[in-house]
């Protein structure tokens, strides 16, 4: 029996050499958050998950643990791309203590997260009890034992895990995300009671929230859906999961459906939905939580590998170069909570969203207000990397993203070892270049993308042109015996473009990036934050400059009024910042009097844990 249906599989963390602006980046998360998110406080510098747990000093004993299980996760894939042995050391101190700590009955990660006995739990009658020791947390931080995807001592410990308490419900709320690491364990290890075991709860999940969002009904349905971001990102992302190990086809349908209504009804331009903490529509005033852009750029990554369609590697790009480095600082020593096309002000007052109104979370700081964002900041780039290379399936190789890498693997019915070297300064510029290295010629697929936003490819195998047709929005599979020295070339042409949006919205994009008006910004450390340091600094940010300007340009204007620059700038200057961008667009504008800042008032809100029905927290 097929145990994995998708169109495309992950290729291990440890194939992919990361050159250029992509290592550039990881460097800076090693330097700053990914390697010392100590300095952000708590929960990062008291409570691990292999330190003393009764420094935990959360009413809901799971959330420090999610938080730092997002760290882990991003800290271990950084570590692989970067090859990096102190930083792995750092995260394999607290993989290596839950997988060199596992119970006798299985049980893996901190004991306080273990659920009460049933008869306990029927003598206090008491759901919220159950709900702080949830043990959804633990699908963050098997991701981390995920990324070792060779290594069978980490999934036959997660199957033991998962076999070994089965009276769990862990088809009940957000516990379902253990389905991710569940299947994970058992396709690696063959493990049908596993298999079948996990299973089991995603149809318990379904049937027993007939009404919640998150269930492949309503996932089907047309109906809009207004929850949670971060839920929505981490549960809809099951249902191609659930396909990947089934073959299910209504699964995947339903994920694929639950997307297509987030583009229709809650993306912004920068390529993440608005999620503040809920969704709540496409007003460009709007913004997303930073947690929403690394668990996007996650879950459609199964949607990728599930469906091979090209479409979900041009989202997962949109999502990394705008709204991505647009939320963290380009040291990645500070990030936003709440980030999105349109800021002019982020100090700690500044945030306008009716969640947090009034409050430092749409500043940059090391923790900007809610440690859940960083965390899971250090595993946006890893999480993008980590679907860059993808196998086919039949021992071809994909290039599904395009960075500055190099792959390295067997390919082929013979397994012939080969380098693939991908040289780009894309997305800055037009062309990205493959060249082949192995030691005997070897016969395998390789396929290359042609993002829907590109109307007139051109592709070259060693400098002769690909004669077959090149649809926008597609893989193209080049069949063909490679050797060394064999070079495949894209010409990928940009072409500017305005995208609309509500209030009168307009945007200028270029390929896969979206532009903005570069205002001048005042910078200055908030000596008010006690988590703030020299070294890992919060900010207050204000225009230093005039901000209200409109385009004097339409789109039948634009090809003739809009002149695209790129300027040569040293191969080792970082690219995402302001000073060293090394890509504009200048386009006629007017300064708009009259047009000025409104004041918001502070708003109080619950917000909901997931289930659609019930309230965490009042904020």
């Amino acid at each position: 029996m097929k145990s994995y249906h998708g169109v495309f599989n992950e290729q291990p963390l440890k194939a992919i050499q990361t050159r250029g602006w992509l290592r550039q980046s990881l460097e800076r998360f090693r330097d700053g958050l990914t390697g010392h998110l100590e300095a952000a406080g708590y929960p990062f510098d008291k409570v691990s998950w292999h330190g003393d747990e009764t420094a935990n000093r959360c009413s809901f004993i799971w959330e420090p643990y999610e938080q730092t299980a997002y760290w882990v996760d991003g800290m271990l894939r950084c570590a692989i791309l970067l090859e990096d042995d102190n930083l792995r050391a750092k995260a394999m101190r607290s993989v290596g203590h839950v997988l060199g700590h596992q119970r006798d009955d299985g049980y893996l990660g901190p004991e306080s997260m273990r659920r009460l006995t049933r008869e306990r739990l029927e003598d206090t009658g008491s759901l919220a009890e159950y709900k702080r020791r949830w043990r959804w947390p633990h699908a963050v931080f098997f991701r981390a034992l995920m990324a070792l995807n060779s290594d069978r001592r980490a999934a036959e410990a997660l199957a033991r895990h998962y076999l070994g308490d089965t009276e769990y419900e862990y088809g009940r709320g957000r516990d379902i995300l253990n389905l991710e690491a569940a299947l994970w364990a058992a396709g690696i290890t063959d493990n049908q009671s596993l298999r079948k075991q996990a299973l089991q709860w995603y149809a318990e999940f379904n049937r027993r929230y007939p009404r919640n969002p998150s269930t492949l009904a309503f996932m089907l349905s047309d109906q809009k859906d207004t929850q949670h971001g971060v839920t929505f990102n981490e549960m809809a992302k099951l249902g191609a999961i659930h396909y990947l190990h089934t073959g299910d086809v209504a699964a995947l349908r339903a994920a694929e459906n639950a997307y297509r209504k987030l583009d229709r009804d809650q993306m912004l331009v920068d390529g993440i939905p608005s999620s503040t903490e809920a969704l709540r529509g496409k007003d460009p005033l709007d913004g997303h939580e930073t947690c929403d852009i690394a668990d996007y750029i996650w879950s459609v990554g199964y949607l990728l590998l599930a469906t091979g369609d090209a479409r979900y590697a041009d989202n997962l790009e949109k999502a990394l170069f705008n709204a991505g480095y647009g939320a963290i600082t380009p040291d990645a020593k500070a990030l936003q909570y709440f980030s999105g096309p349109n800021q002019l002000i982020c100090d700690r007052h500044s945030n306008h969203h009716e969640q947090f109104r009034g409050r430092p979370h749409m500043s940059y700081r090391p923790n900007p207000g809610t440690p859940c964002c960083p965390g899971d900041v250090n595993r946006i780039v890893p999480g993008f990397a980590s679907r860059m290379w993808l196998a086919d399936g039949g021992g071809g190789l994909v290039a599904a993203l395009y960075a500055p890498t190099v792959f390295t693997g067997r390919l082929g019915a013979e397994q012939t070892p080969v380098s693939v070297v991908q040289e780009c300064e894309y997305p800055f510029e037009e062309r990205v270049r493959f060249r082949f290295s192995m030691s005997e010629p070897t016969e395998f697929t390789f396929h290359v993308r042609i993002p829907g936003w590109c109307r007139e490819p051109v592709l070259t195998i060693n400098e002769e042109a690909y004669e077959a047709p090149l649809w926008s929005g597609s893989f193209v599979p080049l069949k063909r015996r490679f050797a060394s020295n064999d070079v495949v070339e894209l010409e990928l042409p940009m072409e500017c473009r305005l995208s609309r949006w509500p209030r009168g919205g307009v945007a200028v994009e270029r390929g896969p990036l979206v532009y903005a008006l570069p205002v001048a910004e005042d910078w200055r450390r908030d000596l008010q934050d006690e988590r703030s340091t020299a070294d890992m600094p919060a900010w207050n940010i204000h225009p230093a400059d005039a901000w209200n300007y409109g385009l004097a340009v339409d789109q039948d204007s634009l090809a003739a009024q809009a002149t695209f620059s790129r300027r040569q700038v040293p191969a080792d200057t970082y690219p995402w910042t302001v000073e060293h961008a090394p890509v504009s667009i200048e386009i006629p504008a007017r300064c708009i009097k009259g047009w000025d800042l409104a004041r918001a008032e502070h708003v109080e809100r619950t917000i909901g844990d997931g289930d659609g029905n019930e309230a965490l927290a009042t904020e």
